[in-house]
């Protein structure tokens, strides 16, 4: 029997520490966020923001912003991000959630979850999630017996946002490539172009059509990391879509270099990229066309240094995994 006290006393002690120890991370994090980009230091962090019309006949329209904020190394040349805090504000037909995700940031291991969630009815739930050093829930705090999570779902949540950093930043992420289809496209090659640029000339239209839309349709990314030893850089990505993703433009900047990209589909396929750097004064651009099968028929470039689009291939084909990611396997 004393024994047994022994060691209730010895994991009640054991828990009251991690969850002290969660509470002083809790507040360092919560400090570091308030400074990030003050004092002459280059921001690190990246937002994600989401509009998307669910149904056109009810309607049921989504929007959600995540934000991560992260730490940023070099190791052997190659730049490491390691997140610490991730926030989640979701609304869909008068439904509102708020979520807090602590990250130890040495290992993303989740340290503590917060969720507030609220009906269009105005019932409100708010939940507290300690875990462990093995991601083992040691105290769950709940304002009402009708809760919606579990300390399960929000250690899925976590990692889901986590996937999703990764792959926008390259944080150890790669979308595997498939290879050209083997069947040539019959279309003559000047019809073919001439298609692509009817097509584009169409994706710029509902582009401009959807900014002045009560309910858009699209994603925006927004990063911001570097300026310790090089200087602060911005990268912002913006995608567009209906039944799929027709249009993806990206833009990075510095001091130093400044690029821009297009990536124009008809349905899941890349039919057209452009691509333009400005570095040093010089600046390039690469225009590739592809025809049916994903092969390129035409590239137009005042560069020696072309590639047949293949990095353009690449680059698309990374982006149409987050937009999936986001609005197919999102958590709701």
């Amino acid at each position: 029997m004393a024994l047994l006290v022994v060691t209730t006393v010895a994991a009640q002690n054991g828990k009251d520490a991690r969850i002290k120890e969660i509470r002083t991370a809790y507040s360092k994090a919560k400090n570091k966020i308030e400074q990030n980009g003050k004092g002459g230091k280059s921001p690190k962090d990246m937002r994600v923001v989401l509009n998307h019309l669910e149904d056109e006949d009810i309607p049921l329209y989504t929007e959600m912003s995540v934000d991560y904020y992260f730490d940023e190394f070099s190791d052997d040349g190659v730049s490491i991000k390691q997140p610490y805090f991730i926030v989640e504000n979701w609304t869909c037909h008068g439904h509102l959630r708020y979520r807090e995700i602590l990250l130890n940031p040495k290992d993303q291991k989740v340290m503590f979850c917060f969720i507030k969630a609220e009906t269009d009815g105005g019932f409100v739930v708010e939940t507290r999630y300690y875990y462990d050093t093995n991601e083992k829930c040691i105290e769950a705090k709940h304002s009402t017996d009708n809760n919606w999570t579990s300390n399960g779902s929000e250690l899925e949540a976590a990692r889901y946002y986590l996937k999703i950093f990764n792959m926008a930043t390259y944080n150890g992420y790669f979308s595997p490539l498939e290879a050209d289809s083997t069947e040539r496209s019959a279309t003559p090659k000047d019809q073919r172009i001439a298609q692509i640029r009817s097509i584009y000339a169409q994706a710029k239209d509902k582009i401009a059509k959807n900014a002045k839309a009560e309910m858009p349709n699209d994603l925006h990314i927004t990063i911001h990391d570097l300026g310790d030893d090089t200087p602060p850089r911005t990268t912002e990505i913006k995608m567009y879509f209906d039944d799929a993703c027709y249009f993806i433009s990206g833009h990075t900047s510095s001091m130093s270099f400044d690029g821009y990209s297009e990536y124009l589909f008809e349905g899941e396929y890349l039919i057209f990229s452009y691509t333009r750097g400005r570095e040093e004064g010089n600046e390039y651009e690469w225009r590739y066309y592809f025809d049916e099968g994903g092969y390129c028929i035409e590239t137009k470039s005042n560069s020696e240094d072309t590639d047949d689009g293949f990095y353009d291939k690449r680059a698309a084909k990374d982006f149409q995994a987050i937009f999936k990611a986001l609005t197919s396997e999102r958590q709701d």
